[in-house]
């Protein structure tokens, strides 16, 4: 009996892993551009980001103005606060502070989604202007992002650009990784626990 208990116990360890990493499949590749394959984001966080940067391309051409929250006008820490408060994430208001809203990202380790922030136009070492990333480059250090650009409105800019390349103080995400809903080892313990019983 006892045998027979054990071969039980490992088989539905095997079951329930195997149903585990079925669940955890790669999220299809049209959610995944500019997402790095090592990345924890999952399908449910991929496809949010997904839909947030779609939401924030709809004011693509909308005038800046100093102070403007939109949606027909926009500063760039207006822009960001407004498209995150959309799916429920409240921003600080000033560009300086959003930094502080979410967990901070280094350079090789960007996903879209990200708020990424620079120098303002004086570049006297704090931060004055904050984007949100669209894409990550295939070498993980560039990327374009959207903002709010005092010449151009909403626009979609590159890293590269010399403006930015000089401005760049860093990035945060604010959209985390969920935590999945049960372990491997939950598992386990509710078969021993059953198994016990019995």
């Amino acid at each position: 009996m006892k045998l027979f208990s054990k071969y039980f116990i490992f088989t539905l360890v095997s079951v329930l892993f195997i149903n585990i990493s079925a669940t955890a499949a790669e999220p299809e590749p049209s959610q995944t551009k500019g997402i790095k394959e090592s990345s924890k984001i999952n399908k449910e966080n991929t496809l949010q980001i997904e839909n947030l940067l779609n939401f924030a391309y709809r004011f693509k051409g909308v005038p800046y103005r100093l102070g403007a929250n939109g949606p027909h006008r926009f500063d760039c820490s207006g822009f960001t606060s407004y498209v995150f408060k959309a799916f429920g994430y409240k921003l600080a208001r000033r560009a300086s502070l959003q930094v502080h809203n979410g967990k901070r990202v280094e350079r090789g380790n960007l996903q879209p989604g990200d708020l990424v922030f620079f120098g303002g136009r004086s570049n006297r070492g704090g931060i004055g202007h904050v984007g949100i990333i669209t894409e990550v480059d295939a070498n993980g250090h560039d990327f374009h992002f959207i903002h709010a650009s005092t010449r151009n409105g909403i626009t979609v800019n590159h890293s590269s650009d010399s403006y930015y390349r000089a401005r760049y103080r860093g990035a945060c995400r604010v959209i985390q990784p969920a935590e999945p809903e049960l372990s491997l080892l939950d598992g386990i313990e509710e078969i021993k626990i059953n198994a016990i019983n019995e």
